[in-house]
């Protein structure tokens, strides 16, 4: 690798770190300009998979699964930005689809069909599960804590050439544990530090909901 490309490629680790280490201990405080980001993310993840699950592509091979997965990381993050409630279910549904497809992925069983098929259903009934319980904003703190701390460990295991962007976004928890099992752990620690952080730096403090399509829509009773 050429100087230059040496440099930029520290500077956009740097840059990832940051931004993971933001959204690991600050996501609760900065939902309102994540959420629309991890849907889109999610969208994107979801939809490539499921391409791949349904169909046998690889992730994101080719240009329909790219269609599909766009077009649902652009509908998941325009709700996302719209509607409070649609977000917070959505980071809810990410957390169980990521577990199930997360477990499979672990114990060595191809994203296929069923699995996929498994994996909505359980992020269904978590996005549900979040609203009916009204643990919102320990569904936002506990995903922000383990999207960022799996954002720092992913960055450095690209950084130091163990794996490509397109495998971690593939099976994420497969490829951190088959690069090492001291890198599962590194996240796991991450993520309850950060957890930890976020819970004893928002105790007073409320998450405001909202409902963009109403404010946008509702004629303004100003005076004119």
């Amino acid at each position: 690798m050429s100087t230059d490309g040496t440099f930029a490629a520290i500077v956009a680790a740097s840059f990832l770190l940051f931004l993971s280490g933001i959204v690991a201990f600050f996501g609760t405080r900065l939902f309102w300009i994540i959420l629309p980001i991890w849907g889109f993310f999610f969208g994107l993840a979801i939809g490539g998979q499921g391409v791949q699950a349904l169909f046998g592509d690889g992730f994101l091979s080719t240009a329909f699964s790219w269609i599909v997965a766009f077009f649902l990381g652009l509908l998941f993050a325009l709700l996302s930005y719209l509607f409070w409630y649609v977000a917070v279910a959505l980071v809810g549904g990410y957390l169980g689809y990521g577990i199930v497809v997360g477990f499979f992925g672990l114990i060595g069983v191809d994203l296929g069909s069923l699995v996929w098929i498994l994996g909505v259903a359980v992020g269904i009934a978590f996005a549900v599960l979040t609203m009916v319980l009204n643990i919102q904003k320990w569904v936002v703190l506990i995903g922000t804590s383990l999207l960022g701390a799996a954002g720092v460990v992913g960055t450095f295991l690209v950084l130091f050439n163990q794996l490509t962007p397109q495998q971690l976004a593939d099976h994420p928890v497969k490829v951190v544990t088959d690069a090492g099992f001291g890198w599962a752990v590194l996240i796991v620690v991450i993520a309850v530090l950060a957890t930890a952080f976020q819970s004893m730096t928002t105790q007073a403090w409320q998450v405001a909901r909202y409902n963009r399509w109403t404010e946008y829509t509702t004629p303004s009773t100003d005076a004119s």
